[in-house]
């Protein structure tokens, strides 16, 4: 029979992993918004599936059934299909050395129904949370069917009368009201944990950005206008020297001017992201940028490629986002001039959790980045230039996030970078878009 005790046993163990997954991993110091950690999800799995069997909850006499496919949906979605395939197959195992092969008659339909978390599994990340909650509720339902029908042979064609009992059937229907109330809050749980993991991380960055803006806001005026004045001295005394101290000169020019470069860099850091809101062409933008960047790239062996052919539009302020674009094209370009590669920029349109966005994807060959490397880009005063203050990305990455989208590094070393940018996409009438 049916007790309150096996229930909160099997809910318990199901929880349980979810927070052992946050202590070990979410809680951890991350530079970046964090990744799923697939094995550790695996390993969680494997272990809790174990202790499920170990406390079954008696339905009937010849029947015991634990929450254990609820992990395994977890471990299918959260750890992906080969850790998914991975832990279903596995318990078959612990079940045969724990019992006997008599308790596998239910394996089949345990298999049946993980069909559909192996469909969605590669698509769940982009999925609504509300859609996410919607296929909780229809996974342990489906296996719900799949165990009922098992009942419903075993009673009528195998004449196993206990299954007919109203006890029975009250019992099991319990089970999978709670099996389902527990899948959702395993879900819940997890997404409001992962999620307060990215609100830290974001945290963090914008702790370090108001501390860079406050140091700019209250030193780069300072420090620009004596600079100022030193330049118009030395350009007065250059065009009276000849020789090596005319060479002095210019390389004191050239450090002036990089210096006035980092200067811009602090006050972009310290001025409203967003100045002005308007609708901008990106199809426009990113071809009027690209035309900008050419000669430049050029100079430097590298050749820009684009393919943007759809109109796209979004919302957000122009010149930033031209600065943004800029200054990872600059980056890419600068990463490949010693191979003498190409950039290419492509664009398209595409759904992210119910939401359309323009998703910009900047490849070049060059030579690419290291883990440690990537985890630190966006950092004040990291730089992977020998004379850079990494000052460029960090405005490049508040610039996006401030326009309410993200910016993504993938790399590898000595096979290049691509970066991905998701702006949110704004749609006109056919009359505006004909006009812009």
């Amino acid at each position: 029979m049916l007790q309150l005790k096996d229930l909160l046993i099997q809910f318990a163990i199901i929880i349980i992993p979810v927070f052992l997954y946050e202590m070990f991993w979410l809680s951890r110091y991350h530079n970046t918004s964090p990744k799923q950690n697939r094995l550790l999800v695996g390993l969680l799995s494997l272990l809790n599936i174990f202790i499920c069997l170990l406390y079954p909850i008696q339905i009937s006499d010849s029947m015991a059934i634990t929450f254990s496919i609820l992990l395994m949906y977890s471990a299918i979605l959260y750890g992906g299909r080969v850790i998914g395939i991975i832990v279903i197959f596995a318990k078959p195992l612990f079940m045969y050395l724990l019992y006997d092969i008599s308790v596998l008659k239910c394996f089949p339909f345990e298999l049946i129904s993980c069909i559909l978390p192996l469909i969605v599994s590669p698509q769940w990340v982009s999925f609504s949370r509300r859609k996410k909650f919607a296929l909780s509720i229809l996974m342990p339902i489906l296996y719900a069917i799949c165990i009922i029908c098992l009942l419903y042979y075993e009673a009528t064609l195998n004449g196993v009368k206990e299954y007919q009992s109203e006890q029975t059937i009250l019992s099991v229907c319990i089970f999978f009201t709670v099996l389902t109330i527990t899948m959702l809050f395993h879900v819940y749980l997890r997404e409001f944990l992962f999620e307060n993991a990215e609100i830290r991380v974001q945290m963090q960055k914008s702790e370090k950005l108001n501390m860079v803006s406050e140091l700019a806001a209250s030193v780069a005026h300072e420090v620009r206008n004596p600079l100022t004045v030193v330049r118009g001295f030395i350009q007065l005394i250059e065009n009276q020297e000849s020789g090596t101290n005319r060479e002095y000169m210019k390389l004191v020019l050239t450090e002036l001017d990089r210096a006035e470069n980092i200067i811009s860099d602090y006050l972009n850091l310290a001025r409203p992201q967003i100045e002005e809101k308007k609708i901008i062409n990106m199809t426009e933008q990113l071809n009027e940028v690209t035309t900008l960047m050419s000669t430049y790239a050029s100079l430097q062996g590298a050749f820009l490629q684009v393919n943007v052919t759809e109109k796209m539009f979004t919302i957000g302020d122009r010149a930033k986002i031209k600065q943004a674009i800029i200054n990872i094209l600059k980056n890419g370009v600068e990463a490949i001039k010693e191979t003498k590669g190409y950039i290419k920029i492509e664009a398209n349109i595409e759904k992210v959790r119910d939401r359309e966005y323009i998703r910009i994807v900047v490849k070049d060959n060059g030579v690419g980045m290291s883990r440690g490397q990537l985890d630190r880009l966006g950092q004040p005063f990291y730089s992977l230039k020998e004379k850079g203050t990494g000052l460029g990305l960090m405005v490049t990455f508040s610039i996006i996030e401030a326009h309410k989208g993200t910016i993504e590094y993938l790399s590898e070393e000595g096979k290049g970078t691509e970066v991905h940018i998701l702006l949110p996409a704004y749609h006109m009438e056919e009359e505006n878009t004909e006009e812009l």
